[in-house]
């Protein structure tokens, strides 16, 4: 409403004024209800929003000299609470020869380039891969360290409205993890070592000590779920956590995710 406009008007006897004031009175009454419940409403779907934290993974290699920002980037994601951030080291740099040798990433894996091979396939519609490269919620990916197309793409998925939710998760007395599903598609577990420093010697990053954040260590389908489901997974060894995944079949968009307690 311009300025001018919520100025009361001048009467030129008493009644008129007091009938102008009752007027404005109840308009400005209905304006600040129908605000409050449109901010009840924005509060409410700011919590399940934060219900649902959007996943970002990262498929990287210590081997790839233009990863080393990316990391950067990534350990800046790890840190925010609407964020859940896992971190995949691929295998096909180990092979790599440089003029400081190979070097062969303690935390590659063959099971992880092909989970970043399926989603290439899902959203590129091609098997060629490359690093670094993030997927958010599997729905959408780009350059690692391009931070402005990763923020946009985190924004996207925040606005859309959730569909499923990870809930209620818990450890149990034998220590394993207990959590509570609803939704539909394959349940994940992934496992993860939150912080690592290597002292690199060989490769195209020989020389340098990297720091790696949430370096996933092994992961599991647990199985499928139509509605609502009970799920129980290993609690993870000493100095580890993981997160639980709820995802479209055929490794499709993230649908519900959440870190697991901490012991």
């Amino acid at each position: 409403m311009p300025a001018d406009a919520a100025r009361p008007t001048s009467y030129a006897y008493r009644g008129g004024a007091v009938a102008e004031y009752r007027h404005m009175k109840s308009l400005a009454i209905l304006i600040a209800g129908t605000i409050t419940a449109a901010a009840a409403g924005a509060g409410e779907a700011g919590r399940e929003r934060a219900a649902n934290p959007v996943v970002v993974e990262l498929f990287t290699s210590q081997s790839c000299s233009s990863c080393v920002a990316a990391a950067e980037y990534f350990e800046d994601l790890a840190a925010r609470d609407d964020v859940i951030a896992l971190g995949w080291h691929v295998d096909y740099w180990n092979a790599l020869q440089t003029r400081h040798g190979r070097w062969v990433d303690p935390y590659s894996d063959a099971a992880y380039t092909e989970r970043q091979r399926r989603y290439n396939r899902n959203l590129r519609a091609t098997n060629a891969v490359y690093t670094p490269q993030i997927v958010i919620n599997g729905a959408g990916e780009a350059i690692g360290s391009a931070r402005g197309d990763v923020e946009a793409l985190i924004r996207d998925e925040k606005d859309s409205a959730p569909s499923a939710r990870v809930a209620s998760v818990q450890r149990k007395a034998n220590g394993d993890i207990a959590f509570n599903v609803s939704g539909e598609g394959e349940v994940v577990v992934v496992y993860f070592t939150p912080v690592s420093e290597t002292a690199i010697s060989g490769g195209e990053n020989a020389g340098q000590r990297l720091n790696d954040i949430n370096i996933v260590t092994d992961f599991a389908l647990l199985g499928d779920t139509s509605g609502a489901g009970v799920f129980s997974a290993a609690a993870p060894s000493g100095g580890e956590n993981c997160a639980v995944l709820l995802q479209a079949p055929n490794q499709g968009r993230i649908l519900a995710a959440r870190y697991c307690p901490q012991s």
